[in-house]
């Protein structure tokens, strides 16, 4: 992705626009004062405000003589004390035409919904550099004196002063305590939200409900919460490509997964042609995720493999990072996106089932969870004593989707689902580690041991041959150790008090 990024750190402060700055020069070195500005900043988003829900802000900030300016999108910020951290990304630009990139960026988020003007705002500023006693710049005090021209507030003024560090190791906080006895107060609220009034979104992706919500409430917010996962890493995947961070590519693929088993439990009261195409794509998408999430747990959970086998590893990252890019890129993807908002706003429910619906979760829950923990019963039964891999992971898969459909239940029901759901999910991480060494040999098999380095640049020398060996040595004891330790998982699951709910509601 094209553009200029660079983190931002600064404190912001609601200032009285009367109030007289006091003078700073005896807490620091000394002081500059720079050359005003004036400033024209257009903001951007869609009806809905999606971008704003983001936590980010896309702007275009100019002179207003008809030249060129610059566009910015503001990432999510995080806090250092007073401070607000936050990565920007700049293009240059005129305020007409939004970046290529920065629509590519930004595609998951908007996906098809047009970017319109919320508000334009006209900045005064008077600019004040704080150095050391070395000439080193500590800060920029920005005190900007605004005007809103457009949107609801239309011929507002206020006025903000941003403190922007400039040095990691320098603080501000005598600055700030003296600013404050001023008269002036930190805040964060940005600029964007004082000139529209826009309340700020939730840290918290979550959505409210409980013991009174129906199932159909259960239901919007697993599509809604799904939606807000995948999309919350969509933007951050987008940023890091060519090289993807495991954790996005983590955290979409569970908000990948969770959504269709949800929509798996839930598949009673939904429309069967609208369910199937859904998980059809989750699927397709889970997979192109899985490829990448595959390849880097293979690499954290082989210990100091040899150049060679990170080399390859390396390279098989890029062409799954390839792949994964042209499918964020594509149509397909947009749709599901698109089809899983639509149906958070009205949820497809079958022809049949409205009544279903509107039942109260808490009666219409636990027969779902339990239909999720006979599938699990159900697999290990077909399992027997001495269970395959394949079908080890089939038992993973399951109690992954009793967990899913427990903690779906967890804000209806309580603690009861809550203990089922952890329960659940410790059957399936020992499973999951089980899988993951399983995997982890047919990769070194196939690719080292088997013909898989025919026509690859690389060279399986005697050497990587016997580092190989160890390795393929060590993910056996590994799923040795997983087999002895999952019985005792199993175990715990199938004591008869964590299911006792099932029957109470």
């Amino acid at each position: 992705m094209a553009g200029n990024t660079v983190i931002e750190r600064e404190v912001k402060l609601e200032t009285p626009i009367g109030l007289a700055l006091p003078d700073l020069r005896h807490l620091v070195g000394g002081t500059v004062r720079l050359p005003e500005e004036h400033l024209v900043t257009q903001y951007f988003d869609t009806t809905d405000r999606r971008i704003w829900q983001q936590r980010m802000t896309l702007r275009h900030r100019g002179t207003g003589d008809g030249g060129d300016g610059t566009w910015t999108l503001k990432l999510p910020h995080t806090s250092e004390g007073e401070a607000l951290q936050r990565t920007e990304v700049t293009w240059s630009g005129p305020s007409h035409e939004i970046p290529a990139d920065a629509s590519n960026l930004l595609r998951g988020v908007v996906r098809r919904e047009p970017l319109r003007q919320l508000t334009t705002l006209k900045t005064t500023r008077r600019r004040l550099m704080l150095h050391d006693n070395q000439e080193h710049e500590l800060a920029e005090l920005d005190d900007d004196l605004v005007l809103v021209v457009g949107g609801p507030r239309d011929g507002a003024r206020f006025r903000q002063v941003e403190l922007e560090l400039r040095d990691r190791t320098w603080s501000g906080d005598r600055v700030l305590r003296l600013l404050e006895r001023a008269g002036a107060r930190v805040e964060t609220q940005q600029k964007l939200a004082k000139a529209i009034h826009l309340p700020e979104p939730p840290l918290s992706r979550d959505h409210p409900i409980d013991h009174r919500s129906s199932l159909a409430d259960v239901v919007r917010v697993s599509l809604r919460s799904g939606l807000d996962r995948l999309v919350a890493h969509d933007w951050q995947l987008r940023l890091a490509f060519p090289e993807p961070k495991a954790r996005d590519i983590h955290q979409a693929r569970v908000a990948t997964r969770r959504l269709r088993s949800d929509l798996k439990s839930f598949g009673a009261v939904l429309d069967p042609f609208w369910l199937r195409h859904v998980r059809s794509d989750l699927k397709w998408l889970g997979g192109a995720l899985g490829q990448l999430r595959d390849l880097d747990v293979l690499s954290d959970g082989l210990s100091d493999p040899p150049l060679a086998v990170r080399q390859r590893l390396a390279v098989q990252r890029v062409q799954a990072a390839r792949q994964l890019a042209e499918i964020l890129a594509g149509a397909r993807y947009l749709d599901l996106l698109d089809r899983l908002h639509a149906a958070a706003e009205l949820l497809p429910l079958a022809a049949t089932t409205d009544d279903d619906a509107d039942r109260p979760a808490a009666e219409a829950m636990p027969p779902l969870v339990a239909a999720r923990w006979r599938a699990v019963r159900k697999q290990v039964r077909r399992a027997g004593p001495d269970p395959s891999a394949a079908q080890l992971h089939r038992i993973r898969i399951k109690s992954k989707q009793l967990r899913y459909a427990a903690e779906a239940a967890s804000p209806v029901i309580g603690k009861p689902a809550r203990r089922l759901a952890s329960a659940a999910e410790h059957l399936q991480t020992v499973l999951g580690k089980h899988h993951d060494a399983v995997t982890a040999e047919a990769w070194l098999r196939e690719e080292w041991i088997g013909d898989g380095s025919i026509g690859t640049p690389f060279v399986v020398t005697p050497s990587v041959s016997f580092e190989v060996g160890r390795l393929v040595a060590e993910v056996r004891r590994r799923q040795r150790r997983t087999r002895r330790d999952w019985p005792d998982e199993l175990a715990d699951l199938r004591k008869p008090k964590l299911r006792r709910w099932f029957h109470r509601h």
